[in-house]
C-alpha cells in the first residue's frame, strides 16, 4: 500500500509541476538608446484567454532601460513590440527582418484581445516586430535604436 501511495504522490507532483509550467510569465527588457522617451506596446499569445493580446503602453526614458513582466505568455508564439514617440515609430534594427504584424492601438493605456478595433483616442493600426529572445538570460530583448526604413 505504501508503494502505491508514493507512486500516486509522485504522479500528482509531476502533474502539478507540468501544470505550473504551462502558464508562464515573460520578462521583456527594453533598452532605449535614443535621447527621446518612447512608449512601448506588446503583442503576444495569452495562454489564459487563448487569444492574441495587444497591451500598452509602457514609457521608457531616453537612454534608459525598463523590465516588463507579462503573465501567461505562450513562449512558442514569442513577444512582439511597437515603440513610438509622438508620431514617430522606432525599432530595434536587428529585428527589422523578423516577423511583423499590424494591430490596433489607441493613445490611452489599453489591453485588447485578438484584433478588434478599440474604442479610444486616435485608434490606428501600427506594426509590431518580433523581439529577440536570449537563451542565456531567458528574457526577451528590445533595443530601441533607430527608425524603420521605408
Amino acid at each position: 500500500m505504501k508503494g502505491k501511495m508514493k507512486f500516486a504522490l509522485w504522479i500528482l507532483l509531476v502533474f502539478m509541476v507540468c501544470a505550473a509550467s504551462s502558464v508562464s510569465a515573460a520578462e521583456v527588457i527594453i533598452r532605449n538608446t535614443l535621447d527621446n522617451n518612447v512608449s512601448v506596446a506588446f503583442l503576444y499569445f495569452d495562454r489564459a484567454t487563448e487569444l492574441w493580446t495587444t497591451w500598452g503602453w509602457w514609457n521608457v526614458g531616453g537612454n534608459a532601460s525598463r523590465t516588463i513582466k507579462i503573465e501567461n505568455v505562450n513562449s512558442n508564439g514569442g513577444v512582439y513590440y511597437a515603440a513610438i514617440s509622438g508620431s514617430s515609430h522606432y525599432v530595434d534594427k536587428s529585428t527589422l527582418n523578423s516577423a511583423q504584424y499590424k494591430r490596433w492601438v489607441i493613445d490611452e493605456p489599453f489591453k485588447i484581445n485578438f484584433d478588434g478595433k478599440p474604442k479610444g483616442k486616435n485608434a490606428r493600426q501600427i506594426l509590431f516586430y518580433k523581439s529577440r529572445y536570449s537563451n542565456d538570460t531567458g528574457t526577451y530583448i528590445v533595443r530601441i535604436d533607430s527608425k524603420p526604413v521605408g
